[in-house]
């Protein structure tokens, strides 16, 4: 900790349970500036032309409207970038769970050949050759060195306070905006079940994405299933495991596609056509979804575009004007950090 600090107050929303925060990494205002710093900064790549903020973006939701994000040298990814918010909240990190902690997380990508592709105590000593740097670190830390933990704890701070909770669905739940008939139709259908012998015919949408945050924070395999990425099993080794992704947050859902761990539809309207006739039978796949009939859910086209309306209305207006902004210094659609 440094002699004098700031302390960090975090913003969330009132329907959100308390965040399971760091004890090791208060939230600190001198941290979270230089994290922040940090995630903008292209100098933690290899060749110096990628940062963070590269592949997870505000006007997307921090995430990446490309399919795979492009490593330097032109490498490609082989997942699609999960939206880094409300992950203050989240416990295992990357589609798979890998990482255990946002500290954790960041230093993976920085090391990462297809991705940013640095040693990291390279990337502190590169780091310790800029004069701002240590000064900003000293601030932040107990003193002007620069270690790859210092790194991973300020990039963790600054991440752990990327928060969304002011959608319309938000606003109509407190009484400031009212959802459209079409809207509170597929409202209805995201929470209600699918179940005949009730006489319930909704869409089932809740059961893994359920809360505030719209995620459980679990991992399901949701009938992709086509074998070229195992999932979790990777991780685990468990054959329980295979075929099993972790279940993203459906806040900002509209802007953060293309969708799946694969990035393979590219607009929700083919999202909801997989849960309503794509879904492909594994002895892993979802129990919640293995209890559909095998010909999918029998939404009509009404029904999904009513599904459509509502997730749209999960958006948060800031990052939705962040989408329309253009960034200072890149040309229309660039991604910061991109030559």
């Amino acid at each position: 900790m440094p002699a004098a600090y700031t302390p960090y107050s975090l913003k969330t929303g009132s329907s959100f349970p308390p965040p399971n925060l760091p004890a090791d990494n208060p939230l600190l205002v001198e941290r979270v500036d230089l994290g922040s710093k940090l995630f903008n900064e292209r100098m933690l790549s290899r060749d110096g032309s990628l940062s963070c903020a590269s592949c997870h973006q505000e006007a997307h939701a921090f995430t990446d409207p490309r399919r795979f994000s492009t490593g330097v040298a032109g490498r490609l990814g082989t997942r699609h970038p999960m939206p880094l918010l409300n992950l203050a909240w989240k416990s295992a990190f990357f589609w798979d769970g890998r990482a255990p902690s946002l500290r954790a997380q960041a230093m993976i990508p920085i090391q990462q050949h297809n991705e940013m592709d640095m040693d990291l105590p390279a990337v502190a000593a590169r780091l310790a050759a800029i004069p701002e740097y240590p000064p900003l670190f000293a601030r932040a830390f107990d003193g002007p060195a620069i270690t790859p933990e210092k790194i991973g704890l300020a990039l963790e701070n600054y991440v752990l306070t990327l928060t969304s909770f002011d959608s319309k669905f938000d606003r109509s739940l407190k009484g400031q905006a009212r959802l459209s008939p079409e809207e509170q139709r597929g409202m209805t259908l995201f929470y209600t079940e699918y179940d005949p012998r009730a006489k319930q015919y909704g869409a089932d949408c809740f059961h893994c994405h359920s809360g505030a945050l719209f995620t459980d924070h679990l991992f399901h395999n949701n009938g992709l299933d086509d074998g070229a990425d195992p999932g979790r099993f990777t991780i685990t080794g468990d054959e329980s495991d295979r075929g099993k992704f972790a279940t993203p947050s459906l806040r900002n859902v509209a802007l953060i596609g293309p969708y799946m761990h694969d990035g393979r539809f590219t607009t929700l309207a083919e999202v909801v056509d997989h849960y309503a006739s794509g879904v492909q039978r594994s002895p892993t796949l979802d129990p919640n979804l293995a209890r559909h009939p095998v010909t999918g859910l029998p939404l009509t086209p009404a029904d999904k575009q009513a599904l459509v309306a509502f997730l749209n209305t999960l958006t948060d207006p800031t990052l939705e004007a962040a989408a329309k902004k253009p960034i200072p210094g890149h040309l229309p659609g660039e991604a910061p950090g991109v030559p």
